[in-house]
């Protein structure tokens, strides 16, 4: 099949031909329609992930897709072949991935689309949404607290300032003035700060003297930092998720601290694909690439990018002038 990987340490990532997968006991083939681009799989295609993950040459680029199930192994008897689905691949293994034509993944990683949810729309769920998803369960607002969500513009960001807005709480969003501030208002955010402008903490303190209930920080991987963001602006008994793993919990006393990593289960895609599902949350696709142009969606995300860059993966009718691997 064709798929983006990278063939071996040290290069670049190419297209080329590899086996199709086969699916596992336990496992659905899925034939990939769409797909989206995240920090994490460019992480991957620098080799810059091997600090945390094994990687097993050729690796198949791509966490996210959407697709049809293409042949069910052995135990897999809640799905048919031909249903569409969305899911992510999650694991501390880089081998599988999601931009190549097939993909083969534990059946706990896919559930069913919602009908009206196109396959584009599915396809860039996955990995944001699901950290999205893990932050908020890990601040748990309450209907009418105030959350502040630092690094509201990205996929992340966008996808849990509508999951707190469908809980019931106010969200205060960074984000430049302009396409930033536009871009987190349309997702829910009641109050934007201009992170750019100077003190963040003093910025958010002005609009709520009392503090806020909780922050999902998407951008801090200083300890220090972070901690005297949270210090400054949360009132007493506050929560904080943090993605960058810089939350001490000893040096917040009084604080709910969790260092968010994004597990995939059932539970977990299925309240994404209800909340889908119910129009209470939206895919924020601000661009869709061709699957030939994966390096361009990559080079987009590393410029700044707002939102999701979706991947359209259709098969290309053109030769491959790249490599084969075996």
């Amino acid at each position: 099949m064709r798929a983006y990987v990278l063939p071996t340490e040290g290069v670049a990532p190419v297209f080329s031909d590899v086996p199709p997968p086969e699916p596992a006991d336990g496992e659905v083939l899925v034939r990939v329609t769409a797909s989206s681009v995240n920090p994490h799989d460019a992480m991957v295609a620098s080799g810059g992930a091997a600090r945390y993950m094994t990687y097993h040459y050729p690796v198949v680029l791509g966490s996210d897709f959407a697709g049809t199930v293409e042949a069910l192994g052995a135990g897999v008897d809640d799905l048919a072949v031909g249903r569409r689905v969305f899911g992510l691949v999650r694991e501390l293994v880089a081998a599988r991935g999601s931009f190549g034509e097939l993909v083969a993944v534990p059946r706990d990683w896919v559930v069913p689309v919602p009908d009206g949810v196109e396959d584009a729309a599915a396809g860039a769920l996955g990995l944001a949404a699901l950290t999205a998803l893990r932050c908020v369960e890990a601040v748990a607002p309450a209907p009418g607290e105030v959350v502040l969500v630092n690094g509201a513009t990205g996929g992340v960001g966008s996808y849990a300032v509508q999951m707190l807005v469908a809980r019931g709480a106010t969200v205060v969003a960074t984000a430049r003035p302009g396409e930033e501030e536009r871009h987190v208002r349309d997702m829910g955010a009641t109050d934007v700060v201009d992170w750019s402008a100077g003190d963040l903490a003093e910025r958010v303190r002005s609009l709520h003297p009392d503090g806020v209930a909780a922050i999902v920080d998407l951008v801090n991987r200083n300890t220090d930092t972070f901690t005297a963001l949270a210090t400054r602006v949360l009132a007493r008994g506050g929560r904080v998720a943090c993605t960058g793993h810089a939350a001490d919990p000893d040096r917040l006393p009084g604080v709910r601290a969790t260092n968010v990593r994004a597990e995939v289960d059932q539970d977990a895609l299925r309240t994404i694909a209800d909340l889908v599902g119910a129009g209470r949350l939206h895919a924020p696709i601000t661009a869709t690439f061709p699957f030939d142009e994966v390096a361009t969606a990559f080079e987009t995300l590393r410029t700044g990018a707002v939102g999701k860059l979706a991947i359209e993966q259709t098969t290309s009718s053109a030769p491959l002038p790249e490599q084969r691997t075996t």
